[in-house]
Formats: structure tokens, sequence, C-alpha cells
């Protein structure tokens, strides 16, 4: 008799390994009955394979299965197949909603007793059953009597030990290994849950199990493990993670593993919303045992390391639940097609070094929960960028020193050994210079060395060094020559920087390097000194930390050459941090860089909230001019004699602060229509006076208080949140404004009458708002609160949301204590507070980002397109023309707090838009905008993404290099399409110099680039700071040496320098967004970095400077564009050279002084660049940072490292011929850095 032929399909392959083993049952019970052809996507991966497998077995079989995971979008020829398989017995497995659809549409006699019979045998999975599903259709197909078993149900959870198998209960587990509870806690050994997905034990995955069980064994703790289905499946009756967690996990109701490894993909907050507490309950550190779908040797040798569905489902997802990210423990491996079934199937093979070093991390938090606080020792690490004495704790928003010594007082109130409270900030930072800095420009290696507060010798750092992976050995000694190297070290041994106080260590991070080695500066794979591993390594296993705070954004750990995630034992991020616990206090506001921190160095983040942000106002000279725009505006009616005086007048007092340079107007311009001038300065100081700026900097664990409180939730509220209206906009409605208007049309006069002008009322409106929000600090009645319905629904917003999170800052220090405790410590979403955000406080979370699949989000797509059109507007008001050549910087925080809406307005510009999924609200792929849609031809963009953007989006390099391909392929007149356009002579050119036109084609599409992979930056900040350069071209070409790095689909980190340049000589315009006033151009050196760096580029290509522009899209609903020459002087009217945020700096002492001589930096980079720092700027600068009496007292008493680089940076931009200031003003720096220099050597010697 002729066997009957069964084909399945499966999508993942799930339940192919049960399948195979019960074929081989089958050939052995009922031999020669039975044929089997089983395929899966990856075996089907295009139309030939699909053909093939058609025409060679689905076309001959009696009988098709098809397993689906995700409805039809996991098959990507489904209606190839099923058109094939219809005709015979076709069966489609139900299992979600859209898969149960599909099922009863094409299943044959869906609903039938043996449709549901085969469903059970597929759904409770296992050899056994897949027996007697292939018996049950024989029965059906031959009409024999074939004896089989219905359905047998297998567990679904349980507790497994290789050593005794599986056990419905706790108590039952642990007798079979002679234990208890009781007996666990008394023994005081540490004990490490795992849990796992069912399909290991139903599919052969159970080796992978059973090493890390072993290896947790090895290293002496107790392994608790058990398995479980992540989602309900009503058939099933499965538990879920609740009841798995109090029942395996916990006895009554008390904890009793001490950490989780978590092996399961996906997020339990998003996928199973019920019981999204779960972690909360359990109370201990979850740690990601990544399970890769990757193979070895793709992970091992390459940079990239994993794939974009690794990063979504074993990184992005997991932080939704507060999982901290850490290593691979297996790669998916590939095995020969089965003989069986012919399917290609996968093994989870397991990566011993990498789950030695898990299970060594989960011990670490895990004793963290067992160790007495007394006894506990712990690293507190100070960033320093660049490495200086000046710039020692930096930290984005950040008064690191104030919140370290609460961090000090909390341990010591929670029994750690802590010997000294500093009674101020500056009284830690002066502790901290007395020793060993990173800074040895003013000591000898003598006064080092008496300094340190270790020095390491070399019986302890060569055994180090020789355990290191071979090829980082190599590399380190190709960088650095042979330990211990240069740098710190004294009669060969290595010197140790920082205080102990009792048991903490208080210490400043290694530098990265590029400063000591500025002739390495074109190299972006550099490796950190030997210092700097051994550095981490003493902290470890000399001192004896038990965990390691790094506090605040940012440090260089975590961007050291690696993999992106997923590493290796050879990355430098895993051979710094080792198995130590890293507790990552990190600003709420930048997602993407500390995604960074958590997915390279195994963070766990406690973000801070941002300072606290308020009006920029008036101030001083421009105040005064502001007034006398008033008086005037009202003397043309009452004295017009005086008119000439006061237009006299007004035009000095405008040149004398350069704001005719602001205004692009000269005298003559502005005479011809006064009054049409006096309204567009007008206009132009109220914008600047309503700028939002921060005021002074946040202390981890200090809630805002006072009027600073009323002021930063004003703020809060300045735009709408969600639903609730803005408060400024609903007290405009409530006195008859148009808010639009307002703000379009600031310096026209108030058509109410109620104020003089629109920019007055918008002043009134503010002050209005502040004190609205005050009266409710206060629990007092306000008139604009007693009839008006929106304002009540801002106020209700006000005291029932904005205000209880607020309040809630004070825990941020509860973070701290509880990671050192080995507690878990909640997850939370991050973002910009200011952007209409308040949902994303309180903080003291371990924040997660987004998932990468819903980017660009829909509504992101509605804000791309109007900052698409904006753009477009500017760049025709500007030039007369639509934009055909852009470059867009592009890169990870920003997409995460917006969802992608610099993402959204690229492919509107190319003519592209994103499909989504209907349900989920992932983007799926793409589609052209036709030609009736367009308002302009499209635009040719070019991409220079951050490295960090390259990691956490991979899937968005392929999504903007497919609108690249799809706009570059229509058949439309060039006219329409300035990218088709370019890439046909581009083709033209290289097949003219001999390329193979398919080659041709997809490098004239290249428009994708960044960093080498596995490396971080531009080289920009790196070159200016090391003084590496001579001309702005010199650092346009770092930019292209280290950017000119290809990406897209099938492409990672081509190198493609010449194709880069290509692009940059044809760009007219550089463009990046802003998408809140919480930080600007000035507030760290990664924006001049990139944007000013791709400007610097293109000029040093074309010897011309192309159009720069910034958004600014702080309000999705009012969105504007900006020269970088406007945003710069903008930035520093209303910040930089501001009394009142000057002073809100100065309010944090030392650690005020390093970020007010960093904005210096900031400015000099900007104009070493590209040249946009007008003279006045210089002399604002010197005037107010160094030369006032006041200022430079106060600096000299706080921080005198920070007067000492300001001015020499001041007279390094004229020496430069950067600023041509007076011989005047260059002998009063003159004078001031010797003074200084002097005072420096007093206190170093």
């Amino acid at each position: 008799m002729k066997p009957i032929k069964l084909v399945i399909f499966s999508a993942t392959g799930g339940g192919l390994e049960s399948a195979s083993r019960a074929v081989q049952r089958i050939a052995a019970e009922l031999p020669d009955r039975l044929t089997v052809q089983a395929r899966t996507n990856s075996d089907l991966f295009d139309s030939k394979m699909v053909e093939r497998f058609i025409t060679e077995h689905v076309n001959s079989a009696d009988a098709m299965i098809m397993i689906f995971h995700g409805g039809r979008d996991s098959c990507t020829y489904f209606d190839e197949l099923v058109a094939a398989g219809t005709g015979r017995l076709l069966y489609l497995h139900p299992g979600d909603a859209e898969d149960i659809a599909l099922s009863q549409q094409h299943s044959s006699a869906f609903g039938s007793d043996h449709f549901n019979e085969m469903m059970r045998y597929i759904q409770f999975g296992g050899t056994e059953n897949w027996v007697n599903l292939f018996k049950s259709l024989l029965a059906q197909l031959t009409g024999e009597d074939v004896a089989y078993q219905p359905p047998q149900r297998m567990p679904t959870e349980a507790l497994y030990h290789p050593d005794t198998g599986t056990a419905a209960t706790l108590a039952e587990h642990l007798a079979q290994r002679g234990t208890s509870v009781q007996a666990l806690k008394e023994s005081g050994q540490p004990v490490i849950g795992l849990w796992f997905h069912r399909g290991y034990y139903q599919d052969d995955g159970l080796p992978l199990v059973n090493s890390i069980i072993r290896e947790i064994e090895r290293q002496g703790a107790f392994p608790l493990t058990c398995f479980y289905m992540r989602l309900p499946d009503h058939m099933l009756d499965n538990k879920i993670s609740d009841w798995v967690i109090e029942n395996y996990f916990q006895a009554d109701g008390e904890t009793i593993i001490h950490v989780l490894l978590n092996m399961l993909a996906f997020s339990i907050t998003l996928s199973t919303p019920q019981v999204a507490d779960v972690y909360v309950r359990l109370n201990v550190p979850v740690l990601q045992a990544v399970t890769l779908f990757t193979s070895y040797d793709n992970w091992y040798e390459t940079h990239q390391g994993a794939t974009p569905f690794d990063v979504a489902f074993s990184a992005a997802q997991p932080e939704f639940d507060g999982v901290l990210i850490t290593v691979p423990v297996s790669t998916y491996e590939a095995q020969p097609p089965d003989p069986y079934t012919g399917a290609v199937l996968y093994t989870n093979q397991p990566i011993p070094e990498r789950i030695t070093k898990i299970v060594q991390l989960a011990r670490k938090w895990a004793m963290l929960r067992l160790k007495p606080n007394h006894a506990k020792k712990i690293a507190i690490i100070f960033h320093n960028y660049p490495p200086r004495n000046d710039t020692v704790g930096c930290a984005r928003g950040l008064d690191s020193f104030a919140s370290v010594v609460n961090i000090l007082r909390g341990l010591a109130a929670a029994g750690y050994c802590v010997e000294h409270n500093y009674a101020t900030c500056d009284d830690l930072a002066h502790a901290l210079l007395e020793r060993v800095t990173n800074d040895r420009r003013w000591m000898t290696s003598d006064k080092l060395a008496a300094r340190a507060v270790a020095q390491i010798p070399p019986d302890q750092y060569e055994p180090w060094h020789t355990a290191l992976p071979e090829k980082s050995r190599t590399h380190m000694i190709e960088n650095w020559g042979d330990i211990p190297g240069e740098v710190f070290v004294h009669n060969d041994h290595i010197l140790v920087n920082g205080l102990i106080n009792g048991h903490v260590y208080i210490g400043i991070q290694p530098p990265r390097g590029f400063v000591d080695q500025p002739e390495n500066i074109h190299d972006p794979y550099l490796a950190p000194a030997h210092h700097y591993l051994f550095h981490y390594r003493w902290i470890r296993d000399v001192f004896g930390a038990d965990a390691v705070l790094h506090i605040g954004k940012h440090g260089s750990l975590e961007w050291l050459p690696g993999k992106s995630f997923a590493l290796s034992e050879a990355c430098y991020p895993d051979l710094a941090i080792m198995d130590l616990p890293n507790i990552y206090p990190y600003i709420i506001n930048d997602p993407g860089e500390g995604t960074q921190a958590k997915r390279r160095s195994y963070a766990c983040i406690d973000d801070h909230l941002i300072p606290v942000m308020t009006n920029a106002d008036q101030y001083e000279e421009l105040a005064e001019i502001d007034a006398r725009l008033l008086e005037y505006m009202q003397m043309e009616a009452v004295n017009p004699k005086q008119v000439p005086v006061i237009q006299k007048a007004i035009w000095e007092m405008t040149v004398k602060q350069n704001l005719h340079a602001d205004l692009d107007i000269t005298e003559e311009q502005a005479f011809a229509d006064f009054d049409a001038f006096v309204h567009r300065l007008h206009s132009y100081l109220s914008e600047v006076a309503d700028t939002a700026i921060s005021d002074g900097l946040h202390i981890l664990g200090e809630a805002p208080a006072g009027d600073m409180l009323a002021e930063f939730t004003t703020q809060l509220v300045r735009v709408k949140n969600g639903d609730v209206p803005s408060l400024r906009e609903s007290i405009a409605r409530a006195w008859s404004y148009d808010y639009d208007t307002l703000l379009d049309q600031r310096g026209a006069p108030d058509p109410t009458g109620r104020f003089p002008t629109n920019a007055t009322a918008l002043a009134e409106i503010h002050a209005a708002s502040l004190d609205v929000v005050r009266a409710i600090l206060a629990d007092e009645e306000h008139d604009l609160l007693r009839t008006n319905g929106a304002l009540n629904e801002v106020a209700a917003y006000i005291r029932e949301t904005a205000l209880p999170r607020l309040a809630q800052t004070t825990e941020e220090l509860d973070a701290v204590m509880a990671a050192l405790s080995g507690e878990h410590v909640l997850p939370g979403a991050s973002g910009a507070p200011t952007r209409g955000m308040v949902d994303i406080l309180p903080t003291r979370r371990n924040f997660f980002s987004v998932d990468p699949r819903k980017i660009p989000s829909e509504t992101a797509w509605q804000t791309g397109v109007a900052m698409g059109d904006a753009l477009v507007e500017r760049y025709r008001a500007e030039t007369g023309e639509p934009p055909d050549n852009i470059g867009m910087v592009v890169w990870s925080s920003p997409t995460m707090r917006t969802m992608g809406e610099d993402v959204a307005q690229a492919l509107y510009l190319m003519g592209v838009r994103p499909v989504w999924e209907a349900h989920s609200g992932r983007v799926k792929g793409l589609e052209v905008l036709p030609t009736s849609e367009l308002k302009f031809p499209r635009v040719d963009v070019t991409f220079r993404t951050s490295g960090l953007f390259r990691d956490t989006f991979p899937n968005l390099l392929e999504l903007l290099d497919d609108a690249v391909l799809m706009a570059a392929s229509l058949n439309e007149p060039v006219e329409s399409n300035f990218l088709r356009r370019n890439v046909l002579l581009e083709v033209e050119e290289l097949t003219r110099r001999g390329i193979d036109p398919n080659e041709a084609l997809r490098e004239a599409t290249f428009r994708v680039f960044s960093d080498p992979p596995g490396t971080y930056g531009t080289g920009v900040p790196e070159m200016i700071d090391a003084k590496a350069w001579k001309t702005n071209d010199d650092i346009g070409n770092i930019f292209i040496d280290w950017g000119g790095y290809a990406y897209g689909k099938g492409i990672y980190g081509t190198a493609s320098h010449q194709t880069f340049r290509r692009r940059l000589s044809d760009i007219r315009l550089v463009v990046k967004n802003e998408d809140s006033r919480e930080y600007d151009m000035l507030s760290c050196d990664d924006f001049n970095a990139y944007h000013g760096g791709f400007i610097a580029a293109v000029k040093a290509l074309t010897g011309q400077y192309p159009l720069g522009f910034t958004g600014d899209t702080a309000d999705r609903d009012r969105l504007r564009y900006r020269s970088l020459q406007e945003e710069a002087r903008h930035v520093f009217r209303s910040r930089i050279l501001n009394p009142k945020w000057i002073e809100g700096l100065m309010r944090h002492g030392f650690k005020g002084a390093g970020d007010l001589s960093r904005t210096v930096d900031y400015a000099f980079h900007w104009d070493a660049t590209i040249d946009i720092i007008d003279d006045w700027m210089y002399e604002g600068l010197a005037e107010r940072y160094a030369l006032d009496e006041k200022m430079q007292q106060w600096l000299k008493e706080v921080n005198p490292y920070a007067l000492q680089n300001i001015t020499e940076r001041l007279l390094e931009a004229i020496a430069r011929e950067m600023w041509e200031a007076s011989p005047e003003m260059q002998e009063r720096l003159e004078n001031l850095y010797f003074d200084i220099e002097g005072d420096i050597e007093e206190i170093t010697d």
C-alpha cells in the first residue's frame, strides 16, 4: 500500500523536534505507512524554494498541516501554500484571533471532532501527541483500524531539575532534592531562580537549561528552576507568571529566591498586563539570559552580534518589565536536514563561558540580598570628560557631588560603614581633588604616587593581564605597548585615583585615552589603556566592592569598543564591569544613552528628574531695550516730536547689544520702516524671554520645592499633556485671545486693548499661569479657576497628577538603596517631561525605551509630515526652491522620546510612508506616496546616524534603506524625484568606470551612514579637545573618517568613504531636530559633533558651508526651524548669558562651575567646526564667566580649574583667530590666566 504523505509548515519550527521523533516511532511501529515533509520560514526563504516545495511535496501530499505564529504575516508565502494545499486535507492550526479566522476560512472540516482533536494534539504538544496525531490521520485517510490514543495533556508548568525530573509542587520538588524551604533559608546559600518556556521542555531544549543549572551548582548556589507558558491558553488551562511565582518561587507569600534568571523573550507587562506587577511582588533582581537567534560564528565574529529580532525581543521588550539585560547564554545553530522530515531544525547551543558570566553576575546580585549592610563594600564612580579637573563629576543635569553626599548619608543611615559624612558637596569635591585625578598637568610622577589611594604592583596586574582574552590583550598592547604602559604608572606600579571612606570607595572613571594618544584620534577602535581595565579589577578584587554606582549621564565604559548588544568576553565594556552589579542614576530624558548602559554594562538604571525648568525672562540690557520699544510705541501717539530721539536711542542700544545681527537688518533697512523694525525686535525679545531654560541642577532624592516647584510645574503644563489642555492656552482663551495669533504676531498691538502688545499679553499669561499654580500649591482659590472648565481640568491634573508625581522624586534615593539590597527596581517610561509627558513621572525607575518595531508610530508620522512641510517651507524662504539634497542627523534618544518623528519626517521627504499592522501598531512595511499627494519633489536624504541609533534600531537602518530603494526605483520624471535623478547619474558614472551595473546601483543608493561597527562617535570632540587640528577642514575630514560606513539591507558597516564623500559633496542643507527645550545645541558636545561635524565635512569637500537648520519641535502643535546661527544667538541670549541661568548653576558650587566651563567648551567647539560664534558672544563669555569680579572670586573658591579652562579656551579662540578680541581684552585674559595658573600650582604643590 502506498504510504500516506503529510506535509507540515511550522512558521518558527515549533513542534518539529517532537514531530521528527514521532515519525521515527511511526516508522518502527507502522513501517512504510507514513512519510512526512516539514518546512519552516527558514527553509522557505524565497519564491524558488516555495515553488520547489510545492512541486515536489505539497502537490503529491494527502494532507497538509500549517502552524502559524502570528497570523498571515508569519508565513511569507501564505497564499501560495494555502492554494497548493486546497483540495486535500488541509489543517491550519488556530492560535491567536487572526489564526482562528484564517483556519475557519481555509481548513477542511473546521470545528469538526477530528479538527478539534488535531488542534488538541498540537496544542498539548510533545512526542506522544504527535505520534497519535499521525496515527489518527492514518486512520482517517486510509479508513483502516489504526489504534491511537486521544490527546494527552503534558505539564504546562512544573519545577524541574535534570536529576529529579519534574514536580508539580515546591514541597515535592525540594523533597526530591533532599531539602526544604526552611533548610534553604537556614543554609545562607544563594538561591538562583531560573524560568524558561515550556517549549524547551517539549522540544528537546533541555541541554541549554541543564547547562545553566549545572553552572549554578558549580558556583555554590542552589538552582530553583521551572518552566511555564508565557500566555494563557484556554484550551490548556495553563498557569501564567503570577501563579508560577506564588507557587514555585515563594512559600507562604515570602520570596525564597534571591535573584531570577529569565530565559523568556518578550515582555510580561506587554503580553499579560493583568499580571504586570509580578516582578514587583517577587522583588528580586531579574536578569535576562539572552537566547540568540543567530549562529555562534555570526555572533562571535561580528560586531553586530545580534539580530534586530534579538534586540526587540530579548532586550527592548524585557526592559518594559525592569529586567536587567546581560549576556547571551546560547546561539541558534542549524542542524543538517532532518532525515525524517527534511526540515532544517535548530538547536539552542549553550555558550559555556557566557553562562559562567551570567551566573557570576546573578550570584553577586544575590549576595546583595544576603550580605548585611555593614559588611558590604560599595564603589562610587564619578565621570570625567574631558579628563580635566574642572569636569570631575560631569553628569548631565545633575549635581553629582551633592547627590553622592545624599547617597553617603543614606548608606550610613542604612548601616553601611561610612566613616566620614561631608558637610557640603564642595567638601567632597575638594577631598577628591586632593588625591590622584585624571588631570596630570600640574603633577610630577612622584606627586601622583604620593596622592594615590592605592598602587597596583606587577604581581597583581600581570595575572589580570594574562587572564584577558588573547585578541583583547593583543589589541591593547598594539595601542598602548606592554603592560603597565605609561599612563598612571610610577615605578611599574599602576596608580589608583580616589579615596576610601570606610567601606565606600569614591573614585573617578579613568580617561578613555584619546587625549593621551592624539596621534590615534582617527581610530575609533582605540582600546582603553591598561590602567582602565586594571582600575575596575582593583575595585572588585582588591577593594572588594560588592557593587558599583556610576553617577549620572554618562561615562565611557558603556561606549568602549565591542558588540552592540549581547557582548562577548572580548568586548571591552564586559571586560571592565566584569560581574559587578552596576547601579546607575541617570537622567530620565535620555533613554537612548541610558539604554546603552543597560545593554552594554548590564546597568540597573535609577532615573532622576531633570533640572527645574523656568522661563528665561528679560534681564539687564535686553529688558532695557524692550522697555524703550514699548515706550516708543506709546510715544508715537502722545509725543511725536520725541520719536526721532528715541528711534536713535533704540538703534544705538540695538547695535551695542548686536541685536541687529540677530535680525539680519541694517540701519538703513530699520529706519525705512521703523515701526516694523520695532515690532520685529519686540517680538524677538519676547521669544527669547519666553524660552524655557533650566534653573540649576537636580540633586538625587530632592524634590522641587517652594517657588521652584511653582516654576517647574508651570513648565510641565505649558503644553498639553495628552487630552489635558495647556495651562497657558487655557488662560489665553479665558481672556479671549487666539493663542496661536499671540505666538505668531508677538510684536503686534494687543487686539483686546488689555495690554500694549501680544508679547506683553503672553508675558501676563505666563505670570497668570504661575499665579494659578502658586494658588494650587497654597490650596487657595484663584479667580481664573472659578468658572473656566478647561482651566479647572488643568488644575485638577496639577493637583492629582503632576504635584504628587513630583513629590515622589524623594524616592530616587530609595531606589539606590533598594538596588544595593538586591531588590527589584520598578520599571518606568522615559522621555522629556516638559513635552507634555508628565505621565512618565515619577522618577526612581529603571526606565525602558520603546518597541523598535513600532517606530515610527502613527502619531509620530503625523508630526513628521508637519515637520517635513515646515522644513521645506523654511528652505524655500531661504533659497526660493525646494530642497533636493539634504543631510539629516538621526539619534536614538530623540527617536525613543518621540516614537520616531525624525524617521517619519525623513520618509515623508522621500515620498514614502509606513504601513502599520492594525492590531499591534507595528510597522510591517512601506508604501509609496502617489505623486498626486506630494507637495514637493521627492527629496534625496543622506543620513548620519549615531552608533547608538544603529544599535538600538537596527530595523530602522533597513527601513530607511528600503525607503531609498523604493523611491529610487520609481519610474517617474526626475524633476519630481530628486533621489532617482541622483541615483541614475551616479550609476551612469560608476558603470563608466567599469563597475558592474548591479554593484553600481547598490552603491549609488547608499544613504544610511554611521560609525564603524562596534564603535561610537564622530571623532570631532576628541580632536578638538586634544587640540589635534589646524583648520575646520581637519574636523570635517575626521567626521568623514569615522562616519563613512554604510548600513542597510544586506550591508552592515561597509566601509564606503568615497561614496560618503560623493553624498556629502551634493548636500545643500544639514538638519537636526530638537524635541525639547530641556537641552539645546550648547548643552553638550554631541550636538556639534554630529550636526556641526556634518556641515564641516560638506565644507571640507566643497569649500562652502551648506545651510544648517535645527528643528524646534518642543511643542508638537507649533513647529519651527531656525538656522544654526539663529539658534546659537537665541541660546546665548536666553540661557548662556542670562544671569538667571548662571546664578542657578552657582548654587551648585564645584559642579556648577564645571558646567559653566563646559559651556565655554561647547561654544568653542561650534566655532572651531563651522564658525558660528560671533565676537560679541565671546565677549559676553569673557565678561560674565571670567572677568566679572564676583564670578572670578567664586570660581577661585569652588573650582579654580574651571576658571583656568574658561580663560584658556578664550585665549585659544583668540590665538586661532576665531575671535577678534581687542588688545585690552586679550591682555586682561592673559593676566588672569597667569594669575590662576599660579593659584593652581600652589593648590597642587
